[in-house]
This record gives C-alpha cells, structure tokens and sequence, in this order.
C-alpha cells in the first residue's frame, strides 16, 4: 500500500501519495505530472545508451496508485510524451496496453510545452486533451506554474519537477523531490522515472512536503 498525507490547502482535500501523485476525494481523480513516457527511447534514439524499462515502470506506479484509491479519472498535468520520437512501436504498445488495464478510468491531459512538440496523440486513444485553465470544481488544472483562475482556490500543476535540498555544506544531503505550494499553485514532482529535478528554495510562506524512497512528509519552510 502506498504511502500517503492528508494535505487541506486553501480549503481542498487532497492525498498526497509518495509515489509522486495526489487523489482527491471528492472528485474521485488522480493527478499526476510530467510522465515523460518514451524519454528512454529518445535519448536511445540520439545515440545515447540509457537503460530501458523507465515508461513501464511509471505506468506501473500510475497503475498502483490507481488500483489503491480506485479513482475514476486520470489527469496528467502536461508533458505526457517527451518528445514526437518518444512514441516509438514499444511505447505506443506500453500506452496501449496502460489504457486496456483501465477501462473504467476517464483519462485527460492537460496540454503542457512538450506535448505541443509532440502533436496530435492518435484518436484511438480514450484521452482527452485540454488547454490549461481547465476547471474540477474550485480547482484549476495547469501545467506551468501561473496566476490562479478567477473563481478558483487552488492550481495543480508541474513542469518544474521541484526539489528540496535538506542541510547545508558538509551536512548536505541528496536533493529529494516534493510537493511544492506557492502563490495559490501546487506544483507537482515528475512522477516520470526518467526525468531530473530543479531545486526550490521555499519561502515562509510556502507549504513543502518531501518525498524519501517511499514516505512522505511535511517539512517546515527555513526561510
């Protein structure tokens, strides 16, 4: 069973899984961002030799968190595909096979820089896709981080795969990837397996909560 927070920011319900994803209760929906399926098969592509596997197992990790809070609807909060060479034969057949598992899922992504690049997705695939600003009640659904919607309490969005760095000099330790609030927006870690992290430095302000191997926790702002 995956790890989870209860999270209320600005009045919305949310789990926060350490798996990278959120639920909402209410509306019955996963949220994920930045998925970057066939990111692998680009870099292979371009003649470097990274490992395979990397799509599989964040659908994999999708698929759990599915199965674990059986909601009726996926959001993914732009950059679905890395790149239009990302769609080769294997991901097509891995994404394929990823929408058969969950007939009764409802899947939509939100439109974000990499998937402009990528194009048109084929029809046959049971997603639909939507600019940001796309509305779930009071929350607004992004990709980049922006000014929240009028008539809406909260952002969720990703694109900069935020992470923390805990301590100082010496005493550091390895950057961990979070759940970073600011300025009425959520922003999401990449979920995909594949995909660095940025750094943030949250204000007092800001709310954190940090992901290490498979917990998650809430971590007070040092200004």
């Amino acid at each position: 069973m995956g790890k989870f927070i209860h999270a209320s920011i600005n009045g919305i319900d949310l789990h926060l899984f350490a798996q990278r994803a959120a639920y909402s209760p209410l509306h019955e929906t996963l949220f994920v961002a930045d998925t970057h399926f066939g990111k692998d098969a680009t870099f292979r592509r371009h003649g470097v030799p990274v490992p395979t596997g990397s799509t599989e197992r964040t659908m994999q990790t999708i698929s759990a968190v599915l199965a674990e809070t059986h909601a009726s609807r996926l959001v993914i909060l732009g950059d679905m595909f890395h790149a239009r060479s990302s769609l080769t034969v294997g991901t097509v057949d891995a994404i394929e096979a990823f929408f058969d598992s969950h007939p009764s899922v409802r899947f939509t992504l939100i439109r974000g820089n990499h998937d402009a690049h990528v194009g048109a997705l084929p029809k046959r695939w049971p997603i639909d896709v939507v600019a940001p600003g796309e509305r779930l009640g009071r929350l607004a659904l992004g990709h980049e981080p922006m000014a929240v919607p009028e008539g809406s309490d909260l952002l969720l969005c990703g694109h900069l795969h935020p992470a923390v760095q805990i301590g100082r000099r010496r005493e550091s330790l390895p950057k961990l990837p979070c759940f970073w609030y600011s300025s009425g927006c959520l922003v999401f870690p990449a979920i995909g397996e594949f995909t660095g992290t940025q750094v943030v430095e949250p204000k007092d302000e800001n709310r954190v909560w940090i992901i290490a191997e498979d917990e998650i926790f809430e971590h007070a702002s040092s200004g």
